[in-house]
């Protein structure tokens, strides 16, 4: 067998030891890359290919067609066939206008994330694959750092992306986009380009085509050192995830009851502003958390902050931005201090809300 261009060698490597490091897939796994058609996730593509012979792993791909744009299909149509050419099982989902709108709530961008990821995982199951890889790169890492930074976000947010979580995995976020496109022409494959990534208007498309070049200018290997802030900050937020876990467990625990939040039932999470069904909601029932308010105002203000996100994420919703974490914090703090309720007292952010509840907090997810 011919050896592989040093151009795929460099990003199989590196996506190699990343996946080491996470400790998987193992041996016999299922492993569905998702391919859009760029350059990204072409080369994801091809560095798993290489790897997955060696390493015993049942290697299929997924494709999405979001129908938001013109040459969508052709873009999934592209990937289904080069997946077959080589040699490779592939399954293409097409998003109904049904499924965007089922996540409307959590805003546009939102929502086509959501409905993409629920897409893919149907699929890699479909495939019989228990893993999904994606094709985010160490520039995707920097962007999504400088954004966290533009939204104010903490250390939880500057941690960015990790190359697993759960059963998802990034295994290029140690390399480079140039380096994908470099591995792409050395294999002799075309990709394809999304016009949506030109247009001005996202400021992810704004930081990528304007603000990170100009870190470049102003300090060579700004996007390395930015990537690099995302990977110190995930080893701190690793060593206090277990601290927020048993501190979270310990304020549940000692929550008595729920019902109605206090004022009225709760507000349709859909925004008509009518109380959802007329009758008292139990949190634990429905998904939600509800988290004693005194324990809660009693934490430190930081250890508060990752309690909060944690809960929500047990409930299922987006976890909140800093702004809206501190009105959930703000929140228990009125209860513990005995404030008075005020009809309808909660706090929303897209892919969520908490609301009052005796003396709870109690965060849930938006009703589809």
């Amino acid at each position: 067998m011919a050896r592989a261009p040093a151009a795929l060698r460099l990003v199989a490597d590196r996506a190699a030891r990343a996946l080491a490091a996470a400790g998987a897939p193992a041996a016999g796994d299922g492993l569905a890359a998702a391919v859009s058609g760029g350059a990204d996730s072409l080369a994801l593509l091809h560095a798993m290919r290489t790897l997955a012979g060696p390493r015993g792993w049942r290697l299929a791909v997924v494709t999405v067609d979001h129908g938001l744009r013109s040459g969508s299909a052709a873009d999934a149509a592209f990937v289904v066939d080069h997946a077959k050419a080589l040699g490779l099982d592939a399954r293409l989902e097409t998003l109904a206008p049904a499924e965007l709108a089922r996540h409307r709530s959590a805003g546009q961008e939102g929502a086509a994330r959501a409905a993409r990821y629920g897409a893919l995982w149907r699929a890699a199951g479909e495939l019989g694959c228990g893993w999904l890889a994606t094709g985010h790169t160490l520039d995707d890492q920097a962007e999504t750092v400088l954004l966290q930074l533009l939204r104010g976000a903490g250390p939880d947010g500057l941690a960015g992306m990790t190359v697993r979580n759960g059963r998802l995995l990034r295994p290029l976020l140690g390399v480079r986009r140039a380096e994908t496109r470099g591995c792409c022409a050395a294999v002799g494959v075309d990709w394809r380009e999304d016009p949506t990534n030109d247009e001005p208007g996202p400021l992810r498309n704004r930081v990528r085509q304007r603000l990170l070049p100009l870190l470049e200018e102003l300090r060579p290997g700004a996007a390395v050192a930015l990537a690099r802030t995302a990977g110190l900050a995930a080893d701190e937020r690793d060593w206090l995830d277990p601290l927020v876990a048993a501190t979270l467990a310990e304020a549940r625990a000692t929550t008595e009851g729920s019902g109605e939040p206090q004022g009225g039932a709760p507000v349709d999470p859909e925004g008509s502003g009518e109380p959802r069904g007329g009758a008292p909601v139990d949190p634990e029932a429905s998904g939600a958390v509800a988290v004693d308010a005194g324990a809660l105002a009693e934490l430190p203000i930081s250890l508060a902050r990752r309690v909060v996100r944690a809960a929500a994420r047990q409930a299922g919703a987006t976890p909140p931005d800093a702004e809206a974490t501190d009105r959930v914090v703000a929140l228990a703090a009125g209860l513990a201090r005995g404030a008075p309720a005020r009809p309808g007292a909660e706090t929303r952010w897209p892919g969520g809300r908490a609301w009052r509840d005796a003396a709870a907090v109690v965060l849930e997810a938006p009703a589809h």
